[in-house]
């Protein structure tokens, strides 16, 4: 049983710096009563028990507000640390990947692979979208209904319809908007889990006119990891760095590059995007040229 005199200090070391009231503190600082009877050890119990609960809700009380760390959507076995701060579940799609923080962040790549030079990927209005390893389900993040799947068929670069066409996606499904993404990811059902796709070029088409590097990776980033290189998170440091992509990325064509090296490009939602890496130049919808972005990385994460 907690003894009264012990209840402050416990306050203090245990309940985030809350106290005991006055009238509690100077019951503890009273001289030690002479022994009571059993009803009277009973009645002690007793109001032990209720100061405990009056405390423990005073605890809750002082955390009310405050955002803890949630880790209920990383898969089993995930080896990757959470970043700073805390994400909230209720926008953190369920098996989304956390980039690593070592010095040096070895490839990892979050684009499915493929069979026979196809990948698995939607065409929607034009635009093709490869499926993405993570996250497992972006439920919390999908929005309007942009379309529904017309075609399934495993070579999509066979087919001249122009409808909305999958290799991985069921006829009569829908594909969804995804939150703050724009044109440069969708959602769709596979496999009974609502999937994220990325905007990549295939056989040949990656912009459609007038669009720009914008329209295929979304602004508003909240970490960027290079592989080989390193992590940079700092919001203004972020922001520099894709502001530098966006203003100066030159477009080289409509191919896609893939490496053993890829930007990987996390959102607040916890949704990561791909750009495949080669030299000075990055690839996902069409390659683009931009060593001043990588002059400034390289610095930024040293």
């Amino acid at each position: 049983m907690i003894r009264l005199e012990q209840l402050p200090q416990v306050a203090e070391e245990t309940l985030g710096g809350l106290t005991a009231p006055p009238r509690l503190a100077r019951a503890a600082s009273r001289p030690a009563a002479a022994p009571i009877s059993r009803r009277g050890r009973a009645l002690a119990m007793a109001l032990s028990l209720v100061l405990t609960a009056s405390l423990g809700t005073l605890a809750l009380s002082h955390l009310a507000g405050q955002r803890i760390p949630e880790v209920t959507h990383l898969q089993a076995g995930d080896e990757h640390t959470l970043p700073e701060g805390a994400r909230s579940a209720a926008y953190v799609p369920r098996g989304s990947l956390v980039l690593s923080r070592e010095a040096a962040p070895a490839y990892q790549g979050v684009w499915a692979k493929g069979s026979g030079g196809n990948f698995p990927l939607i065409r929607l209005d034009g635009r093709f979208y490869r499926l993405l390893n993570n996250p497992a389900d972006v439920s919390p993040l999908a929005g309007q209904a942009l379309g529904q799947v017309a075609l399934h068929t495993p070579e999509p670069a066979l087919d001249r319809s122009g409808g909305t066409i999958s290799s991985v996606v069921e006829a009569g499904q829908d594909v969804y908007a995804l939150s703050g993404m724009g044109t440069g990811a969708v959602a769709a059902r596979v496999e009974g889990q609502l999937r994220a796709f990325q905007r990549v070029a295939f056989a040949g088409a990656a912009l459609l006119g007038g669009e720009s590097l914008r329209d295929t990776l979304p602004g508003g980033a909240a970490t960027l990891q290079l592989s080989g290189v390193g992590t940079v998170s700092d919001p203004q440091t972020v922001a520099m760095l894709m502001d530098t992509l966006f203003s100066q990325a030159s477009y080289q064509g409509s191919q896609l590059n893939q490496t053993n090296q890829a930007l990987l490009v996390q959102y607040p939602s916890g949704l990561v995007l791909q750009m495949a890496v080669s030299g000075n130049s990055l690839s996902a919808c069409g390659t683009w040229s931009c060593p001043a972005f990588f002059e400034a990385f390289k610095e930024a994460a040293m």
